[in-house]
């Protein structure tokens, strides 16, 4: 009996310490998403910017909602919408009384895609006002039909460096070694 429940013991480990070895060494692929679905999503960021720039922070905050909002109720889309405007139209005051003022331009600083799976991707832009730079993230999600869907969209006031090298935005580089 004794013999019996040690050797089931010693199995169980074998199989364990085993599985866990296998899965150490075994790395997610990094796989990348299609051409078609990453140009979809630079042409919604840049939109996203190109309207930012003409002060269109309505159709920004609208599109948004439509983007993240599909299982919001009415009310929550409204409200939604409305703090959108509010924090871009915030964003667009120029100093003395704003952060950022008028948007200048904007560049591209980061693309990456989530180890292991060829549908969730971010890109991060860089966003320069007329007194101070923005961070942007947007994550996207290339749905079962293929149609892509913005799935998180956010800026940071945070310094660049810092930003950059926070460990989310260091994934991309730790997986591709």
């Amino acid at each position: 009996m004794r013999y019996r429940m040690m050797a089931t013991s010693l199995m169980a480990l074998s199989l364990i310490a085993g599985g866990t070895r296998a899965a150490e060494v075994v790395a997610p692929k990094n796989l990348v998403p299609n051409a078609t679905a990453v140009s979809a999503a630079y042409k919604m960021a840049e939109g996203v910017f190109e309207n930012l720039k003409q002060g269109k922070t309505e159709e920004i905050a609208k599109w948004v909602v439509d983007q993240l909002g599909s299982a919001w109720d009415a009310q929550t889309r409204v409200k939604n919408a409305g703090d959108y405007r509010t924090k871009l139209d915030m964003m667009l005051v120029s100093p003395p009384a704003g952060t950022y003022g008028k948007l200048d331009s904007f560049s591209l600083i980061e693309e990456s895609t989530l180890p292991g799976t060829d549908r969730y991707f971010r890109l991060t832009y860089m966003t320069y006002h007329e007194a101070a730079p923005l961070l942007w993230q947007f994550r996207y999600y290339v749905k079962p039909d293929g149609k892509l869907q913005l799935t998180y969209c956010g800026w940071s006031d945070k310094n660049p460096f810092e930003y950059l090298s926070t460990t989310d935005m260091q994934l991309q580089r730790w997986y591709s070694h």
